[in-house]
């Protein structure tokens, strides 16, 4: 192989780690949403089910077991909306990949597919704990469900736009001090790897082998914040 084949293969395999990095962080966030939303509604859900319902008719009673059931049977699928409308967690009622949430999917379990096809369309960001909709509130009253109930079982989803960094039961000051810590070690890391690449490249000319390693030190700061702001995403 000649040494511009050589330098070819090595532009183009250092422009496509970065890319290839940013997907890999993106999908591990979406699973630790999906293992964050099911922990949710399986704590949400045990709740639920020990809280006394001797106030109600029977027929609320046993609207509120099948919405119960509905729900767990929505945990266990896995699937999770995604948030592609703001930068902001918040809640999504049907997310961009079609899927519905966790109290969308317990109306059309109770045959409320109009209800939750004009909730989506005109107000897709809907908060249970502050809404004004009455059909909404008048299903949920019919479910045997209070407002709280159902704004404890609907979960707030990341952004698929940027990443968010806001911060939950880890501490902003820990998460900030793991992610620095992780992100000069890559620098640090991938450093020493780009140098002794350069030096085998181009053992026996010093004014290239400088001009690759100053090259690599380019990408590797931009990769390592890049690293860095993913991982921070990532902490719940």
């Amino acid at each position: 192989m000649s040494e511009t084949d050589t330098r070819r293969r090595f532009r183009a395999a250092a422009g496509t780690v970065p890319r290839r990095a940013l997907a890999i962080l993106l999908t591990l966030r979406r699973w630790l949403t999906t293992v964050r939303v099911r922990a949710h509604l399986r704590r949400t859900e045990r709740a639920l089910r020990a809280t006394d319902t001797d106030h109600l008719d029977p027929g609320r009673r046993r609207r509120r077991e099948d919405a119960l059931d509905a729900l767990r049977a929505y945990r266990e699928r896995g699937d999770v909306p995604t948030n592609e409308a703001t930068t902001e967690r918040a809640p999504q009622f049907v997310g961009a990949n079609d899927v519905p949430c966790a109290v969308a999917a317990l109306a059309l379990a109770d045959g409320q597919s109009d209800l939750v096809e004009r909730i989506a369309a005109s107000e897709n960001d809907v908060r249970v704990e502050t809404t004004d909709d009455e059909p909404l509130l008048d299903w949920l009253d019919g479910a045997g469900l209070t407002r709280a109930e159902a704004a404890r079982i609907q979960p707030a989803y990341p952004s698929e736009v940027l990443f968010a960094t806001d911060c939950g039961p880890v501490s902003c000051a820990l998460a900030q001090a793991i992610v620095s810590t992780v992100a000069v070690g890559v620098f640090a890391a991938s450093e020493v790897v780009g140098y002794r690449l350069a030096a085998d490249l181009f053992p026996e000319n010093p004014f290239k082998r400088r001009g690759t390693l100053a090259y690599l030190t380019m990408m590797n700061c931009l990769l390592a914040p890049l690293v860095g702001v993913c991982l921070y995403a990532l902490f719940p």
